[in-house]
């Protein structure tokens, strides 16, 4: 590829550091993302557990309700699963 570029020296010494620059600023940008990364699933795990609690309190306020709903969706997924079987 490109040797001695931009370094003016040609024993090889300009390249060795601009690789080590390289090789700073790639585990800098990894260790970024990582925190980032962290930082990402932490807001999802408290964004989930806060929706699992309202869910929660909404299915101790009306269970009658809660279950029909679960009824409901779950003969809807009986009859699209059947379906689906039968087309095979």
């Amino acid at each position: 590829m490109y040797e001695n570029s931009g370094s003016g020296s040609s024993n090889g010494h300009g390249a060795a550091a601009s690789a080590e620059q390289v090789k700073e600023h790639l585990s800098a940008a990894k260790g970024a993302a990582a925190e980032a990364i962290r930082e990402a699933s932490r807001e999802a795990q408290t964004w989930s557990r806060s929706r699992f609690a309202d869910l929660q309190d909404r299915i101790e306020a009306e269970p009658y309700r809660a279950a029909a709903w679960a009824l409901g969706i779950g003969f809807v997924a009986g009859v699209l699963v059947t379906a689906l079987g039968r087309r095979r």
